[in-house]
């Protein structure tokens, strides 16, 4: 890990180690939790995968040749 990233690992375990930042920490995960990319992100299988790339595209693809037909 860089000298930087360390630093700045180490301040917010600082900073998130007080009760007052612990709770606005949790209100803002709550929120966040509730995004629609967020829970799109929660169902899809994860992006590493190979076969679930080129399916993706795949249908992109065929969706963009349907447009391009009408």
């Amino acid at each position: 890990m860089h000298m930087y990233h360390k630093s700045r690992y180490r301040a917010r375990k600082r900073y998130y180690e007080k009760e007052e930042n612990k709770e606005k920490k949790r209100i803002y995960m709550r929120e966040y939790e509730k995004r629609p990319e967020v829970i799109a992100r929660r169902r899809k299988r994860p992006v590493a995968s190979n076969e679930w790339l080129h399916a993706i595209n795949a249908e992109r693809f065929i969706n963009y040749e349907k447009e391009t037909q009408r």
